[in-house]
């Protein structure tokens, strides 16, 4: 099976296994995790080792698994969405990123989707520092995080609301990102502002979610929901078509060039 349909066919299992969280997250993340997985396809052999990063609701480490990687997750709290794991033969390990060491060496790729945001930044550079040791050299991250400098970003500023989503500890821009992995003896491949959020986090029907890919998809469905929300994308699909520094989503693939030598104290040691 391709890319798109070994996605496509978690789908009974988040349904079956996740909670109401899992599902909404697989039917509104579903572009952003296919952008990712496209990429793993690019430059992570089948059949390689892939270390998924705060892995849980374990939807990215199914797909992998049903293209043939060998998947380890890593979660801090896999417990709740353990049952979806099992039932795509998924290794977890329990693993709090900002105090474990990960215990692997030689790992051919690292997903760190939608985790950076999550972290204190106080041990960011650690963290980095620690899935660059989990690589074997040359091995490759495939990171994704929030821009900060985004338009719906700013313009919440502007009103006077805090921008960061409040779950997120920090966010970032692009140049703090490819300047932390720099720091971590990474060599940036690619770097890029993906158009998948801004095409996306809208208001439809779960299955509409699975076929967005176009500009087309996002007017079809504004002009069947007038909701706010879905008017606000659209006005600002020409905004960040033009200043792609204004989108959502921070794409960056990378690959370890040598070894990190990060070292960081307790913060409250």
């Amino acid at each position: 099976m391709n890319t798109r349909e070994a996605l496509l066919s978690v789908k009974e299992i988040i349904e079956r296994f996740g909670d109401s969280k899992a599902v909404h997250s697989y039917y509104v993340e579903f572009s952003r995790r296919l952008e990712v997985l496209k990429l793993i396809e690019e430059y992570c052999k089948q059949g390689s080792t892939v270390l998924d990063l705060g892995a849980q609701p374990f939807i990215i480490s199914c797909a992998l698994r049903k293209r043939g990687y060998n998947v380890v997750a890593f979660d801090i709290n896999p417990g709740a969405y353990m049952r979806i794991a099992e039932a795509c033969d998924v290794d977890v390990v329990r693993c709090d990123l900002e105090r474990d060491e990960l215990g692997v060496d030689n790992a051919d790729c690292a997903v760190f989707t939608e985790v950076l945001e999550h972290l204190h930044y106080y041990y960011v550079p650690l963290v980095l520092s620690k899935i660059s040791r989990a690589l074997k050299p040359g091995g490759i991250l495939i990171l994704t995080t929030p821009n900060i400098a985004s338009l719906f970003r700013r313009l919440r500023l502007l009103l006077g609301e805090q921008p960061i989503y409040r779950y997120h500890v920090r966010e970032y821009t692009m140049r703090e990102v490819v300047s932390l992995l720099r720091e971590a003896e990474f060599e940036v491949i690619k770097a890029y502002y993906s158009t998948v959020n801004d095409l996306t986090l809208i208001d439809a029907d779960p299955e509409e979610y699975l076929g967005i890919s176009s500009f087309k998809d996002l007017v079809r469905i504004a002009l069947k929901k007038h909701t706010k929300l879905n008017t606000l994308r659209l006005l600002a699909t020409t905004i960040v078509k033009l200043r792609p520094g204004l989108r959502q989503l921070i794409v960056v693939v990378a690959m370890k060039a040598r070894e990190p030598t990060t070292q960081i104290q307790e913060r409250w040691g």
